[in-house]
């Protein structure tokens, strides 16, 4: 009881930016699907730092306290994206077995969650719904509009993951902490790779799963990473007995269905979001490939595949069609893509060198629809400076768990193995699957390295009992 006195009382602490004292107050909260107490509140600071006295930012915190007492140090969780608000997540971490031992803390990060949300509407409309089917930034220049809308509320420059890391080390001493352990997945690699380069005094542990290093140039790789993944699940068709015999050549089927799709959109009948009304939406084929990269994402889909690409040869375009709809759906409703923009245009796009495009891209099954979708975007995108060793490398040594999925469509596992350079206390584990994989034998090395802090002793041998689903085939699907 002491404990959870402490956490809903007013914190008072020396604000990292103008030197001010702030009142932080956590207060008892309910959440969809929680398991257990959670405290609320919200962490407020200045949008642009040098000019402390500015704009304020509310930044929407929740703490999920630790069921033992005293716990051990906090884990604070850091979101994909970026532009996700992590707070979203408390529900289902109240649940797990993290918050046995220690607090987790999750704080929104600027421009992704309440208060502070940087949105762009783009694509939104249903009465538009071959917006929603495109990939990302398929707009382009169009976001130019956005950003002079956001202008009006926020100075678009003070948002990168650097500022975002002061922010997340002055909650860490509003709220009493002394070292932290940072866990992100996806982008939230990133944002604990430059923690970790800023405050590696105050890092207890790290574990990152899906490795966005700081010299990834976002969009520029994606082609070559998803076309890797691709090859590697068509491999393993060709080497699984059944999925050979129902499935011959289904790179054969892939090449049919981009050669017809280029000549000619397919079109559907869907039923679109929210109402779900039927509407008549052009399948094209860079909505089709997008698709398919994000099929590659979950090891669940990712084993429909071969199956999928069969009956697309076919004519039956539906699956790809709704997996288009909905992940344009949940990508647009759960990003703030102007926080995206912010944070890509500065440290990824303005790194790209348009010559470098067709040697990257080379002749990989999404071609070089998204980087130069976004490379327009960035075109009109506001940005300012980064610090001329954002991508140098750097050495901690914190101890660190980096976990790849070894059919991952972006981050593949050679960033997981070039991260141990930075980290030389560090273990990588490869486990089977696509993006930020989980199961049961990572959840017990990520017990027992939080619980250690350390990789030395740690046994992550179970991981070769952790298999992939079986791909789906024409009679069970």
């Amino acid at each position: 009881m002491r404990y959870f006195f402490f956490l809903a009382a007013a914190i008072l602490v020396a604000m990292g930016g103008g030197g001010a004292a702030q009142a932080i107050t956590l207060k008892p909260c309910a959440i969809p699907n929680a398991k257990g107490p959670l405290l609320c509140g919200t962490f407020v600071v200045p949008e642009n730092y040098e000019h402390a006295d500015g704009r304020q930012l509310p930044l929407k915190l929740v703490v999920v306290p630790s069921t033992t007492k005293p716990a051990k140090e906090p884990v604070f969780l850091l979101a994909g994206g970026p532009g996700g608000a992590i707070t979203g997540e408390a529900g289902d971490i109240s649940s797990t077995w993290l918050r046995k031992e220690h607090d987790v803390v999750l704080v929104d990060m600027r421009g992704t969650g309440e208060g502070t949300r940087l949105d762009c509407d783009l694509g939104k409309s249903a009465a538009h719904p071959e917006e929603l089917m495109e990939p990302l930034f398929h707009e382009g220049t169009r976001y130019a509009a956005c950003a002079k809308e956001l202008a009006k509320k926020a100075d678009l420059k003070q948002y990168t993951t650097t500022i975002a890391m002061r922010d997340l080390d002055d909650l860490r001493k509003a709220l009493g902490y002394g070292k932290i352990n940072l866990w992100g997945g996806s982008y939230g690699t990133r944002a604990a790779m430059v923690y970790l380069h800023l405050y590696p005094q105050n890092a207890r542990s790290a574990i990152l799963s899906g490795m966005s290093p700081m010299d990834e140039r976002g969009p520029l790789d994606y082609a070559a990473a998803a076309e890797r993944s691709l090859e590697l699940v068509l491999k393993q068709c060709a080497e699984d007995t059944a999925c050979h015999k129902a499935f011959p050549d289904p790179r054969g089927d892939l090449d049919a269905v981009i050669a017809a799709l280029k000549i000619k959109p397919a079109k559907l009948t869907l039923n679109v979001p929210p109402a779900g009304k039927p509407a008549q939406v052009p399948l094209t084929v860079s909505a089709f490939t997008d698709s398919l990269r994000v099929m590659l994402y979950d090891a669940e889909t990712e084993r429909r595949i071969p199956l999928l690409l069969s009956r697309a040869r076919s004519g039956d375009f539906s699956e790809f069609a709704n997996v288009a709809l909905h992940h344009g759906v949940a990508m647009k409703e759960s990003i703030a893509m102007g926080l995206l923009l912010s944070v890509t245009c500065n440290e990824d796009l303005s790194r790209i060198n348009p010559k470098e495009i067709p040697g990257a891209v080379g002749n990989s099954f999404i071609g070089d629809y998204r980087v130069r979708g976004q490379m327009a975007a960035c075109s009109v995108w506001p940005t300012g400076p980064i610090a001329n060793d954002f991508d140098k490398p750097f050495t901690s040594d914190v101890p660190v768990l980096l976990i790849s999925g070894n059919l991952d469509p972006v981050t593949p596992p050679h960033w997981g193995e070039d991260a141990k350079r930075s980290f030389p206390n560090s273990l990588h584990v490869i486990a089977p699957g696509g993006h930020v994989s989980y199961n049961n034998c990572l959840d017990r090395v990520k017990q027992q390295f939080l619980a250690t802090a350390s990789v030395k002793g740690l046994d992550a041998s179970c991981i070769v009992n952790e298999k992939l689903p079986p791909f789906v085939l024409p009679s069970k699907a």
